[in-house]
């Protein structure tokens, strides 16, 4: 009987984590690196974040990453960098939406990313 549970166990995550990959291949290439680099620079300046991407539109994507212990939510627009209206380094470009993502563009390694704080 333990083995059984054990195998349902093992079977069930099997199957969360695939499917948590099947709806991560939905998105480009550029809204992963986004998410993955958003998130850690942030988590480095203001603690642990949780990041989740929306998509609008085939050219455009939201980013939300929050940090619940300090009650912070970072709201970013999430484009291709041959979308931008300067040069970036990297292959997204960053509107910042909301009062949070504004003042994080500024702090620690975020202000690497020249996220346009005009925008939203």
């Amino acid at each position: 009987m333990k083995k059984m549970i054990t195998f349902g166990i093992v079977a069930a995550a099997v199957v969360a984590a695939a499917g948590f990959h099947y709806a991560g291949d939905n998105e480009p290439e550029y809204i992963k690196s986004a998410q993955t680099r958003v998130g850690s620079y942030l988590t480095s300046d203001y603690g642990r974040v949780a990041c989740n991407s929306t998509k609008v539109n085939d050219q455009h994507w939201e980013l939300d990453c929050t940090n619940q212990l300090r009650g912070k939510t970072f709201q970013f627009a999430v484009y291709p960098s041959d979308k931008a209206p300067y040069s970036v380094a990297r292959s997204f470009y960053l509107e910042a939406m909301n009062d949070d993502a504004k003042l994080s563009a500024e702090q620690g390694l975020m202000r690497y990313l020249q996220i346009n704080t005009k925008a939203g």
